[in-house]
């Protein structure tokens, strides 16, 4: 059980609401960075299907030739619960004591407590699902303490973790820490990050490149944190005319949409076509967006504890391998614990 008061000393006047600290959420579903596929009970299988050496030469009986390819990948939601238990009546020693049943008996959660507790709930349980969509992994599972951040992403892989294991996802040699600077001492300049993922992107897929809707399609997803370092290598790195600290931030490079997600570590940048429709190359799978809801309910007839509970299962994939290209100072090790 689970319920900490520390303002137990009322006196006077209160509000009839709570200060919640920023959160997060979901802010690489919210931003359409990828397809949300729902209502997957076990398994749900991608299919993928490609053709090669599609010509030959003309004849009058052709003969055939060509090579149609078709397999698929899987995402397989896994399991991920919230709950915690708690008494109404350690609220006697709070403001909203006076928002209480008068009896013992029918004494619950006052309903302003109810309604953002709830609500916070829900909202750091986003917080660390977005995480684990990107920096998810299961081997830090039974290995880590509660108390250890890694434990929130324990769950199901994410999508870093599944590149860097992936040797057909284009990767970046030689990254080195992200900075607004020159390229040296190790460092990196954002800009090199960017136009590296680019020419990856010109040599071994151009057709991504070559599209008319590339501009509306392939993206730099970033960490809110290298969102920044973008800004001043914009603002501070850049003398041409026209650059205006006071002006809110482009997120645009060379046409591209440049998207900061919560969930992205730093030092890491992937580039894809991350779509809120099928098109998509990163897909997030789930049991159904309905489960995104909470249930508050007093544990037993018998008892005075309450209980609120989350079930959610999640998983993520990507599409095409050949289609991301990733720069990242993230290791395997990394993932391990």
């Amino acid at each position: 059980m689970s319920l900490v008061i520390n303002d137990t000393s009322y006196a006077g006047d209160f509000a009839s609401y709570f200060w919640i600290p920023a959160t997060y959420n979901m802010s690489t579903v919210e931003k359409g960075a990828v397809y949300v596929k729902d209502g997957i009970k076990k398994k749900h299988t991608i299919g993928r299907v490609d053709f090669s050496r599609p010509l030959q030469p003309r004849q009058a009986t052709p003969i055939s030739k060509g090579v149609f390819t078709i397999d698929g990948r899987d995402l397989e939601p896994k399991d991920v619960m919230l709950y915690n238990e708690f008494n109404p009546r350690d609220f006697e020693a709070h403001w909203l004591a006076e928002r209480q049943s008068p009896t013992l008996l029918a004494r619950e959660l006052p309903v302003t407590a109810e309604h953002y507790m709830l609500q916070m709930a829900l909202n750091r349980s986003m917080e660390q699902l977005e995480n684990g969509l990107w920096i998810g992994s299961v081997d830090y599972a039974d290995n880590v303490d509660e108390e250890d951040p890694r434990f929130q992403v324990q769950y199901f892989d994410g999508f870093i973790k599944k590149m860097i294991l992936d040797a057909a996802v284009r990767k970046v040699a030689n990254p080195g820490p992200l900075t607004a600077a020159p390229t040296g001492s190790g460092n990196v300049n954002i800009a090199d990050a960017f136009n590296a993922q680019l020419s990856l992107a010109a040599q071994y897929k151009k057709a991504l490149l070559a599209k008319n809707t590339r501009y509306q399609r392939l993206k730099f997803f970033v960490s809110i944190n290298t969102e920044q370092i973008y800004h001043d290598f914009l603002t501070t790195s850049q003398t041409f005319k026209g650059v205006n600290t006071t002006e809110r931030g482009i997120n645009l490079y060379k046409g591209y949409e440049v998207v900061p997600l919560a969930g992205m570590p730093d030092n890491t940048v992937v580039l894809a076509e991350g779509l809120p429709d099928t098109d998509s190359n990163l897909y997030v799978g789930m049991n159904s967006t309905e489960d995104n809801q909470l249930q508050l309910m007093r544990l037993q007839n018998n008892s005075e504890l309450f209980f609120i509970k989350g079930l959610m299962k999640y998983d993520v994939e990507y599409g095409f391998s050949e289609e991301v290209f990733l720069y990242t100072t993230l290791t395997i090790s990394d993932f391990q614990p």
